[in-house]
């Protein structure tokens, strides 16, 4: 167990603690959820848009906070109330100073596409040597991560975590607090190209991860990345590089599906078969968990094996099934212009297995003043990669996909629930379905109908 004397904590986040507060009081924990607190707790009072956390501290004080943080006093609450302008700003010193608490290495990992994969599959490659602290779904953010960050304990011997971001200095905030060992950038795409409105600036909020990272650190970029020397750039560490060009130092060789659709390839000469992954991007996702369990240390068979044994998370590529039989590829968690095209490829090997297939392909959203050239672009793609017998596109802009493509058989919807009726009706026991579109298009719903066979 982590504790951390209350007046260090008070000190961390520059409070003013209302009452006195005993050397003798210390922190185990720290939580922004009254319903968490247990004895020794410290409460961070949050203010969102329909929820106040100061409502809860006398509920807190009762199942055992030893204080809690505000940004305003609480009447009749007997605990001390450390008041400080943002208590977002605290749970980030919070954060910082648990971190700092354990020496051991935390693995940060961003980029534009395939930031989650990647982090669960370093994760479960370290596992096989370390006990391993992962963050959870969605944890990515300036509240997310010191979060998981403050669930460090003392049997931990490594830890991934994830940096997500809309805008510039988001990810410095993070990297600051986490203090990675080795820092990880997967690709520079177009996500969030409405705010960030260039690649460029995408690129510099992606390196704003070297920020918390010392001399002795460790960067591991794509080296067949167009913003490669752009972002290495800005790193101040030793870098290892990844991908099929040859200069690569992790290289990447052969890239193939099996008729499953996994993918097959070599590292670095070595063949690598990931049996229950779907799709040839895992092969990036696989030489950057390989550049970092071997630099801590991990027997290369262990790593191999942990390949074959990786499933990729839910709704992020994987395989499912309608009631009728109907092969389901279901990506329907995210989207963005590289991960649509990677999908899309599958599915054009899969077709070559003799299916009929059909791409159900919803909206991307955040791309701004660029959706409409984001999505008339997939629409080329699916009209030169061929491959695709239905297209079903859901949303206002994928409809510009549709037009552009030039496939015949093409329905669109506005919504996911007109598109599950239509799917429900439409598909056939033998097909292919790939179903990808950003979260809130809720193409999820549709994977339900059609594995239930119902709305």
């Amino acid at each position: 167990m982590i504790t951390i004397p209350l007046i260090e904590a008070c000190v961390a986040v520059g409070g003013r603690p209302d009452k006195s507060i005993s050397p003798l009081d210390y922190v185990s924990k720290v939580t922004q959820y009254s319903k968490d607190v247990e004895p020794g707790t410290l409460f961070v009072a949050l203010r969102g848009n329909r929820v106040d956390g100061h409502s809860f501290i006398q509920e807190a004080e009762k199942l055992g906070a030893v204080a809690a943080v505000v940004e305003y006093r609480v009447s009749n609450a007997g605990i001390p109330q450390i008041v400080v302008p943002s208590t977002v700003e605290a749970l980030g010193d919070l954060g910082r100073i648990w971190r700092g608490r354990l020496n051991i290495p935390v693995i940060a990992v961003t980029g534009s596409v395939g930031k989650t994969s990647t982090k669960e599959l370093i994760a479960h490659t370290l596992d096989s040597k370390f006990n391993t602290h992962k963050s959870r779904k969605n944890y990515n953010n300036q509240l997310g991560v010191p979060i998981e960050l403050m669930r460090l304990d003392r049997e931990h011997e490594c830890s991934v975590v994830e940096f997500g971001m809309r805008d510039l200095n988001q990810i410095n905030y993070l990297s600051r607090i986490a203090r990675p060992s080795v820092a990880v950038i997967t690709n520079v795409g177009v996500s969030h190209i409405n705010v960030l409105k260039t690649r460029e600036n995408i690129a510099r909020a992606k390196a704003e991860i070297f920020e918390g990272v010392d001399s002795e650190g460790i960067a591991i970029l794509n080296r067949d990345d167009d913003f490669f020397d752009f972002v290495k750039g800005y790193s101040n560490c030793r870098v290892i590089t990844f991908g099929e060009n040859e200069e690569a130092d992790i290289r990447i060789s052969d890239i193939r599906l099996s008729k499953e659709a996994n993918p097959l390839f070599r590292l670095n000469g070595r063949e690598v078969t990931m049996s229950s992954c779907v799709g040839k991007y895992h092969a990036y996702n696989a030489a950057i968990a390989y550049a970092v369990a071997t630099e801590m240390g991990v027997d290369k068979d262990s790593i191999f094996e942990r390949f074959s044994t990786f499933v990729t998370p839910e709704r992020r590529g994987v395989f499912s099934y309608a009631k009728n039989g109907a092969l389901l590829l279901d990506s329907t968690y995210s989207a963005a212009p590289d991960s649509i095209k990677a999908s899309l490829y599958t599915l054009a090997e899969l077709k070559k297995r003799g299916k009929r297939t059909v791409a159900v392909i919803g909206e991307m959203l955040e791309l701004g003043s660029h959706s409409e050239e984001a999505h008339r672009h997939i629409g080329k793609f699916v009209s030169g990669l061929g491959g695709v017998d239905l297209l079903v596109t859901v949303g206002k802009y994928a409809e510009f996909t549709g037009r552009e493509s030039g496939i015949k058989e093409w329905r669109h919807f506005e919504n996911s629930e007109p598109a599950a009726e239509y799917l429900l009706k439409e598909v056939k026991g033998e097909e292919i379905v790939l179903l990808q579109g950003s979260n809130n298009v809720s193409l999820d719903l549709v994977v339900n109908a059609l594995e239930k066979g119902t709305i």
